[in-house]
């Protein structure tokens, strides 16, 4: 007999229900998750995180055209794998050697860690 596991509606929710509700929701790893927005800062932008918004955004639009190209994404994967696996034993250490920055943050995906790695390029060059 086959294992059946029925999809339900639910099962890859993506953001807001609606757009004044405050609870958000998000699939990471094939697992989803809830989180609620508790005090969203609505403000101005200050001049020292424009740049670092810029390079972000820049960071994911280079993201998607790198991860298009069959010969680059080859090199992320690569890449990806070779920080993985260092990133097991030391995440500082393996973010500073790939990444160039001295976090202890993780990269759990590969979109994630390229755009980590193009955004630390591109604030570098600015």
């Amino acid at each position: 007999m086959a294992h059946v596991e029925p999809a339900l509606a639910f099962d890859n929710f993506s953001g807001k229900l609606s757009r004044k509700e405050r609870i958000v929701m998000r699939t990471r790893n094939g697992k989803t998750h809830a989180y609620a927005i508790i005090h969203p800062y609505k403000g101005p932008i200050s001049e020292n995180r424009k740049p670092i918004i810029n390079a972000f955004s820049e960071a994911v639009a280079q993201c998607k055209t790198e991860m298009t190209d069959p010969e680059r994404l080859a090199f992320w994967q690569d890449r990806y794998a070779q920080y993985s696996k260092i990133a097991k034993r030391n995440t500082t250490k393996a973010n500073a050697q790939f990444i160039g920055a001295h976090t202890d943050k993780y990269y759990s995906t590969l979109r994630g860690f390229v755009i980590a790695s193009l955004s630390i390029q591109l604030r570098s060059v600015q």
